[in-house]
């Protein structure tokens, strides 16, 4: 039996944000339960790309200034870590306020940078996975995710934002690696929860991200914490109060397939209301389409008419180039500030549209997309 804690929080506001993280920690033993005195721990944010806190792309500063006082409370000696996709370290943590935070309580602010091979179990699809050494090292990891949509993944929640401890270059090769198969890159999410072992996962949701997140969805308040040390548990039941149907989630597939965590409703108790109590009505989600739909050799086919696909919004583009460099496909191209995108080489990640500081970068239904709307599928 997993339990997941969760408790109303409508504000980061100090003493406000303080009582919701030491009351939706009780059920679990509390801080002191995970952090012994003399250990040095590891807060893993989110933290995607150089966007302001209000933006609601990242962890609050507020959720992680103060689980490091309550760290420090225990005895603990806290440090703020976590590898940007593209942007440089040093950007993402001065927009974001991490780096104010970090100063204010004069702890370490740490890029994941020193990669390490792991050894996987038997049976895995992957082999040379590596994991930044500073989340290995670390005596304990305290897993801080935001709350929000993923246009490739549904959703990033607890076990998703481990892929943060994945050094930068690396994830693009693993995008591409992965593919166009949602299922096996939820696989390799959850090796990398294995790896790394989080103590606790403790989910910031007072205000997370719907529609296309996880970096240019629409900002939502939702009043909500959780936490657990069980995330694959965490996750699901977070779905369960957004009405997201399980079987929709590329993760819990993932998941009860490898018998990774606890995916099922009937096994996880919920501490702190019923869950009806939490029930956020008409979050919006992105729509995923099935990305292989046909045998391999109708693959370039299958990928330029029948699935969606991503598109330039030149009237919002500022011809940056992020885009380019971030694309583990090198399937886009920018010429006079004009995107190209190579639709045959194109593996539908979906990291263009994550890394684009404009929200430049739509998508197109495919006709099987449409097809289903049609009827309501």
């Amino acid at each position: 039996m997993a339990i997941v804690s969760l408790v109303h929080c409508e504000s980061y506001e100090p003493r406000q944000g303080a009582a919701a993280l030491q009351k939706v920690l009780e059920p679990l033993g509390g801080m002191d339960r995970f952090v012994r005195p003399g250990a040095r721990v590891l807060l893993k944010p989110n933290l995607l790309s150089a966007r302001a806190p209000e933006k609601r792309v990242t962890t609050d500063p507020a959720i992680v200034r103060t689980v490091a006082n309550m760290v420090r409370e225990a005895g603990g000696h806290p440090f703020i870590g976590d590898s940007p996709g593209i942007e440089p370290f040093k950007r993402v943590i001065a927009k974001t306020g991490m780096k104010e935070i970090a100063g204010e309580l004069g702890i370490d602010l740490v890029e994941l940078s020193d990669p390490r091979r792991v050894t996987l179990p038997d049976g895995s699809l992957f082999r040379n996975l590596e994991i930044a050494s500073q989340a290995l090292d670390a005596d304990v990891v305290i897993n801080l995710p935001k709350l929000k949509t993923h246009t490739q993944m549904l959703m990033t929640l607890g076990v998703k934002n481990l892929f943060g401890t994945i050094v930068a270059q690396r994830k693009t090769e693993w995008h591409y690696m992965t593919g166009l198969n949602r299922d096996a890159f939820a696989s390799l999410l959850l090796h990398i929860y294995q790896a790394v072992r989080p103590a606790v996962t403790i989910l910031d949701g007072v205000w997370g991200m719907e529609g296309d997140g996880p970096g240019n969805g629409d900002p939502r308040q939702l009043n909500l914490v959780a936490a657990a040390q069980d995330a694959v548990a965490l996750d699901m039941t977070i779905c369960r109060i957004l009405n997201i149907p399980l079987e929709s989630f590329p993760l819990y597939r993932a998941a009860r397939a490898g018998g990774i965590g606890e995916t099922s409703p009937e096994r996880i108790e919920v501490q702190g209301g019923s869950l009806e109590s939490f029930r956020i009505p008409g979050f919006q989600v992105p729509e995923l389409d099935s990305l292989r739909i046909l045998p391999g050799i109708f693959d370039g086919f299958a990928k330029r008419y029948l699935v969606s696909k991503p598109v330039q919004n030149a009237g919002t583009c500022a011809g940056c180039g992020e885009c380019v460099e971030a694309c583990p496909a090198d399937a886009i191209e920018l010429v006079e500030r004009r995107l190209h995108f190579d639709y045959d080489a194109c593996i539908r990640c979906y990291c263009c549209q994550e890394i684009c500081p404009r929200g430049a970068i739509g998508f197109r239904k495919g006709l099987l997309l449409r097809i289903l709307n049609r009827f309501h599928r």
